[in-house]
Protein backbone atom coordinates (compact mmCIF):
# COMPACT_ATOMS: atom_id res chain seq x y z
CA UNK A 1 0.00 0.00 0.00
CA UNK A 2 1.17 3.50 -0.81
CA UNK A 3 0.71 6.29 1.73
CA UNK A 4 -1.00 9.31 0.15
CA UNK A 5 0.51 12.65 1.07
CA UNK A 6 0.02 15.96 -0.71
CA UNK A 7 3.75 16.66 -1.03
CA UNK A 8 4.45 13.31 -2.70
CA UNK A 9 1.48 13.40 -5.07
CA UNK A 10 2.42 16.57 -6.99
CA UNK A 11 4.14 14.86 -9.95
CA UNK A 12 1.47 12.16 -10.20
CA UNK A 13 -1.28 14.81 -10.20
CA UNK A 14 0.51 16.77 -12.95
CA UNK A 15 0.88 13.63 -15.04
CA UNK A 16 -2.78 12.72 -14.52
CA UNK A 17 -3.80 16.22 -15.65
CA UNK A 18 -1.67 15.89 -18.77
CA UNK A 19 -2.83 12.37 -19.69
CA UNK A 20 -6.45 12.75 -18.51
CA UNK A 21 -7.13 9.05 -17.98
CA UNK A 22 -10.67 7.76 -17.77
CA UNK A 23 -11.71 6.68 -14.27
CA UNK A 24 -14.58 4.27 -13.69
CA UNK A 25 -16.13 3.46 -10.34
CA UNK A 26 -16.08 -0.30 -9.83
CA UNK A 27 -17.31 -0.21 -6.22
CA UNK A 28 -17.94 2.95 -4.22
CA UNK A 29 -18.44 0.83 -1.08
CA UNK A 30 -15.02 -0.76 -1.46
CA UNK A 31 -13.37 2.36 -2.95
CA UNK A 32 -12.32 0.42 -6.04
CA UNK A 33 -11.77 2.21 -9.36
CA UNK A 34 -10.65 1.31 -12.86
CA UNK A 35 -8.27 3.76 -14.52
CA UNK A 36 -7.32 3.68 -18.19
CA UNK A 37 -3.56 3.53 -18.73
CA UNK A 38 -1.57 5.38 -21.36
CA UNK A 39 -1.69 2.31 -23.66
CA UNK A 40 -5.47 1.90 -23.21
CA UNK A 41 -5.41 -0.94 -20.70
CA UNK A 42 -7.25 -0.60 -17.40
CA UNK A 43 -5.63 -0.74 -13.98
CA UNK A 44 -7.43 -1.27 -10.68
CA UNK A 45 -6.93 1.23 -7.88
CA UNK A 46 -8.05 0.67 -4.28
CA UNK A 47 -8.20 3.18 -1.42
CA UNK A 48 -8.38 2.54 2.31
CA UNK A 49 -7.97 4.57 5.49
CA UNK A 50 -6.10 2.83 8.32
CA UNK A 51 -5.47 4.60 11.63
CA UNK A 52 -6.03 7.94 9.95
CA UNK A 53 -3.56 7.19 7.15
CA UNK A 54 -4.86 7.34 3.58
CA UNK A 55 -3.48 4.45 1.58
CA UNK A 56 -3.82 3.33 -2.02
CA UNK A 57 -2.74 0.53 -4.29
CA UNK A 58 -2.64 0.17 -8.05
CA UNK A 59 -1.96 -2.97 -10.07
CA UNK A 60 0.06 -1.11 -12.75
CA UNK A 61 3.82 -1.84 -12.95
CA UNK A 62 4.71 1.28 -10.90
CA UNK A 63 2.00 0.56 -8.34
CA UNK A 64 3.23 -3.01 -7.90
CA UNK A 65 6.63 -1.49 -6.98
CA UNK A 66 4.73 0.71 -4.46
CA UNK A 67 5.44 3.87 -6.44
CA UNK A 68 2.85 6.60 -6.64
CA UNK A 69 1.41 6.55 -10.17
CA UNK A 70 -0.91 8.87 -12.07
CA UNK A 71 -3.62 6.19 -11.94
CA UNK A 72 -3.83 6.67 -8.17
CA UNK A 73 -3.81 10.46 -8.53
CA UNK A 74 -6.66 10.37 -11.07
CA UNK A 75 -8.70 7.89 -9.05
CA UNK A 76 -8.07 9.83 -5.83
CA UNK A 77 -9.93 12.84 -7.19
CA UNK A 78 -12.89 10.68 -8.19
CA UNK A 79 -12.79 8.87 -4.84
CA UNK A 80 -12.98 12.16 -2.94
CA UNK A 81 -15.98 13.26 -5.01
CA UNK A 82 -17.77 9.91 -4.76
CA UNK A 83 -17.26 9.60 -1.01
CA UNK A 84 -18.38 13.23 -0.51
CA UNK A 85 -21.58 12.53 -2.43
CA UNK A 86 -22.18 9.35 -0.42
CA UNK A 87 -21.69 11.25 2.83
CA UNK A 88 -24.07 14.02 1.72
CA UNK A 89 -26.68 11.44 0.70
CA UNK A 90 -26.36 9.69 4.07
CA UNK A 91 -26.80 13.03 5.84
CA UNK A 92 -29.91 13.78 3.75
CA UNK A 93 -31.34 10.33 4.49
CA UNK A 94 -30.65 10.80 8.19
CA UNK A 95 -32.31 14.21 8.13
CA UNK A 96 -35.26 12.76 6.21
CA UNK A 97 -35.68 10.10 8.89
CA UNK A 98 -35.62 12.81 11.55
CA UNK A 99 -38.18 14.81 9.58
CA UNK A 100 -40.48 11.81 9.30
CA UNK A 101 -40.16 11.26 13.06
CA UNK A 102 -41.16 14.91 13.65
CA UNK A 103 -44.25 14.49 11.46
CA UNK A 104 -45.23 11.29 13.31
CA UNK A 105 -44.77 13.05 16.67
CA UNK A 106 -46.86 16.04 15.60
CA UNK A 107 -49.66 13.80 14.34
CA UNK A 108 -49.68 11.70 17.53
CA UNK A 109 -49.53 14.76 19.81
CA UNK A 110 -52.26 16.54 17.84
CA UNK A 111 -54.61 13.56 18.00
CA UNK A 112 -54.02 13.21 21.73
CA UNK A 113 -54.46 16.92 22.55
CA UNK A 114 -57.07 17.93 19.98
CA UNK A 115 -59.04 14.78 19.11
CA UNK A 116 -62.01 16.68 17.64
CA UNK A 117 -60.03 19.24 15.60
CA UNK A 118 -58.62 18.61 12.14
CA UNK A 119 -54.87 19.12 11.83
CA UNK A 120 -55.25 19.66 8.07
CA UNK A 121 -57.76 22.48 8.65
CA UNK A 122 -55.48 24.14 11.20
CA UNK A 123 -52.50 23.86 8.86
CA UNK A 124 -54.55 25.41 6.05
CA UNK A 125 -55.63 28.26 8.27
CA UNK A 126 -52.13 29.03 9.52
CA UNK A 127 -49.80 27.95 6.70
CA UNK A 128 -52.01 27.78 3.58
CA UNK A 129 -51.21 24.08 3.14
CA UNK A 130 -52.97 21.01 4.45
CA UNK A 131 -50.06 18.63 5.00
CA UNK A 132 -47.08 18.70 7.32
CA UNK A 133 -44.90 17.34 4.51
CA UNK A 134 -45.05 20.75 2.79
CA UNK A 135 -43.47 22.54 5.75
CA UNK A 136 -39.77 23.09 6.42
CA UNK A 137 -38.14 21.05 9.17
CA UNK A 138 -37.70 24.17 11.32
CA UNK A 139 -41.43 24.85 11.19
CA UNK A 140 -42.14 21.23 12.14
CA UNK A 141 -39.94 21.57 15.23
CA UNK A 142 -41.72 24.81 16.17
CA UNK A 143 -45.15 23.22 15.73
CA UNK A 144 -44.21 20.25 17.93
CA UNK A 145 -42.93 22.59 20.65
CA UNK A 146 -46.09 24.69 20.42
CA UNK A 147 -48.52 21.79 20.75
CA UNK A 148 -46.52 19.65 23.19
Amino acid sequence: MIKLETKTMTKAIERARAIRPRVRVHSADHRQYGVTGSQGNEYTVFFVVVNGHRLASCDCPAGRREQLCYHIAAAAQVNVMVQSMRKAAATRNEARGGREALIRSINATWQRKYPTESLADELMRRFKCNSLSFLATGWLRDILIAIA
